[in-house]
């Protein structure tokens, strides 16, 4: 049987995606992932599957199908950083699953502000509730991956309403793009401003 094999392409950029990443995708028979991500590699004429929403649908694919055709599933940013990752390994099996490690945004991020973040906590709002001001009181800083719900401004003022506003915040937008852009500033700043859906931000505690 065909291991299964999920592979992260970094942060958006094709010179940012790992060289095995590139191996393994070019031996495969199906590429598997989100649509702007199954663009980047439109040129290798790969039978694709868009998943889109639809998680369970994928699965159901990926298992009538695995045995004989070799699969990858391609992911943004890194496998291990808030991927799909842990979802594919419960709804598969661990043991069929070969991982490709890919550049985080947050890797990418800090490389471009040259700092380090090891003294930061990493976190993502995708869809999820994080008591992350409390967690900002205890670090140096941390980094949000965002989503339209927690875009950077509603993160700014949710800053100013807890009394928060002498922080900083770096807000990366379409991080590896040619229309990349990185904006530094205090919330009040930050709230007056529209930003692109691709974000995320760090915020540094300077207390």
């Amino acid at each position: 049987m065909n291991k299964v094999y999920v592979v992260g392409i970094g942060p958006g950029n094709r010179d940012y995606i790992l060289p095995i990443a590139y191996r393994i995708i070019e031996e495969c028979d199906v590429l598997v992932g989100g649509k702007r991500n199954l663009e980047i590699f439109a040129s290798y004429e790969k039978e694709v599957f868009t998943y889109d929403s639809n998680l369970q649908g994928m699965c159901d694919y990926i298992s009538a199908n695995r045995n004989e055709k070799k699969i990858v599933v391609i992911v943004s940013g890194d496998t291990g950083f808030y991927s799909l990752l842990d979802y594919l390994q419960s709804k598969l099996g661990k043991e069929c699953i070969d991982v490709i490690p890919g550049i985080s945004s947050y890797q990418y991020l800090f490389s471009r502000i040259s700092k380090s973040y090891k003294d930061y906590g990493l976190y993502s709002l995708h869809g999820r509730e994080i008591r992350w001001m409390d967690i900002l009181k205890d670090k140096k800083g941390i980094f949000l991956l965002t989503d339209k719900k927690n875009s950077p401004s509603c993160i700014a003022k949710q800053l100013i309403d807890a009394g928060l506003s002498n922080v900083t915040m770096i807000v990366g937008e379409n991080l590896s793009y040619d229309d990349e852009k990185i904006t530094i500033d205090v919330p009040e700043n930050i709230m007056k401003q529209d930003f692109s859906v691709l974000c995320v931000v760090v915020i540094e505690n300077e207390e």
